[in-house]
């Protein structure tokens, strides 16, 4: 992607030391990492070596570069095309109550439980969503390295650009659009709306 730091041709190298440099910065061997799909392209060999340098418990939700993902299933603590994770509160001290998050390497119209507040997760588009996600009344974001995904605190607007994206980061950007952290009663009115 022509944004992406080292996207000039030949500059591989340096692209995927600034990558890993991004994982490493941001990730701690205790962290669970979820990995929304197109991983790499590389051969088996390499995705092995990849992988190992990669702290954290890694997630992947596949995309439709991931092939070859039983060759290197063992890196992995799960593999799913679609899933479905509850983040509580005890795990995450800011939220009030659970966090319910739908993970798809794909965007998805609608997704379990989108009509009760959770919000859907994706990769895949690099970013050429992100106009609609922001003009849509759901609670979708694209999180891939490519997506952009802002979120605003009083007067300050703190930018998520090539960046991995936590949880709370997510939460936050939730709430921003939908004014409060009342997902269930921002998405019942929206979801009414949609099927008048």
């Amino acid at each position: 992607m022509p944004d992406r730091p080292f996207a000039v041709e030949g500059m591989i190298k340096e692209h995927d030391a600034w990558l890993l440099n991004l994982w490493r910065s941001t990730a701690d061997k205790k962290d669970d990492i979820y990995i929304l799909g197109d991983l790499t392209f590389f051969r088996c060999d390499d995705v092995r070596k990849l992988l190992e340098k990669l702290p954290g418990r890694k997630h992947l939700i596949t995309g439709n570069h991931d092939g070859s993902v039983k060759t290197y299933s063992s890196y992995f603590a799960s593999i799913n095309p679609l899933r479905t994770i509850v983040i509580k509160p005890t795990r995450c001290p800011f939220l009030e109550k659970d966090l319910r998050l739908v993970l798809c390497h794909y965007p998805l119209i609608t997704w379990n439980y989108k009509p009760y507040g959770s919000i859907m997760l994706h990769g895949h588009c690099h970013g050429k969503l992100d106009e609609y996600n922001a003009k849509s009344p759901d609670l979708r974001f694209d999180v891939g390295i490519d997506g952009y995904l802002s979120r605003k605190s009083g007067e300050r607007s703190i930018d998520y650009d090539h960046a991995l994206i936590s949880i709370e980061d997510i939460y936050e950007a939730a709430v921003h659009k939908a004014g409060s952290n009342d997902f269930l009663s921002y998405a019942m009115y929206n979801y009414r709306q949609e099927t008048k």
